[in-house]
């Protein structure tokens, strides 16, 4: 990689500044894969915790040892894994994209929205993130009285349903102020899919380097970027829970 010079005026900022939609497609991009792979950790993240508190003895080892697997390795690993296997296994996977093109000030946007890499990066940080986002609800679940779910036994509920009417909505409203850390710092990690060509905003910034040899003010950019996108997304999840959390708690 090149650096460059310290700078000298301002125009390095203008020259940068002109790649603006190069930005702005890879940070489409970047929350994109943020909120789908958040979302899709969410999911999963609620059937592993149910399964690891719930579960007979095997599915809970299964729940607890794929969240150690996953926590204990590194991101990266499991990215790069996941992008090579099927080519390790001789697995066909074929060039397709499902792509967005406009026209935006005069600046033609091209969005890959879905493609073999950016499939890859979504699952990989979903099931990743889902191994942390398992333990917050986890610890949420038993905060819940263990006594609300045998009152809704005893009233004529099945388990399940106590889990599902009785536990499960306490508790969402419960992990909120925990799994706002990893709604907030997920968009930090999604840059490794730069790593396996996605064209992300920190592989955008990484070509304008390369175009204009400007590295510290482009990557600067990014963090400001990244700074202004976690501390709003960090306020929302805030507001949220002093609108949902539960009076007295």
């Amino acid at each position: 990689m090149v650096f460059h010079e310290p700078l000298n005026s301002f125009e390095d900022l203008f020259e940068v500044l002109a790649h603006w939609d190069q930005f702005f497609s890879g940070y489409i991009i970047t929350m994109w894969i943020y909120g789908l792979a958040l979302f899709i950790g969410f999911l999963f993240g609620i059937l592993l915790a149910l399964t690891r508190q719930y579960g007979s003895k095997l599915f809970s080892r299964l729940s607890a040892g794929y969240i150690e697997i996953m926590r204990g390795t590194p991101l990266l690993t499991q990215i790069l894994l996941f992008y090579y296997l099927p080519l390790s296994l001789n697995i066909p996977i074929g060039r397709w994209s499902f792509e967005s093109t406009f026209i935006l000030f005069d600046k033609e946007i091209n969005i890959i929205l879905l493609n073999h890499a950016t499939l890859v990066g979504i699952l990989t940080l979903a099931l990743n993130s889902a191994s942390y986002q398992a333990e917050y609800i986890r610890g949420s679940i038993i905060s819940v009285s263990k006594e609300q779910l045998i009152a809704a036994q005893s009233l004529g509920m099945t388990r399940l349903s106590g889990i599902r009417h009785i536990v499960l909505p306490q508790a969402l409203r419960f992990v909120i102020p925990a799994w706002s850390n990893e709604a907030a710092y997920l968009p930090k990690y999604t840059v490794v899919v730069f790593f396996i060509g996605v064209n992300d905003l920190f592989h955008e910034a990484y070509i304008i380097v390369s175009e204009e040899v400007i590295s510290l003010l482009t990557y600067l950019l990014v963090g400001i970027i990244f700074l202004i996108t976690i501390t709003l997304i960090s306020n929302l999840l805030n507001f949220i829970h002093k609108r949902t959390k539960i009076p007295g708690l």
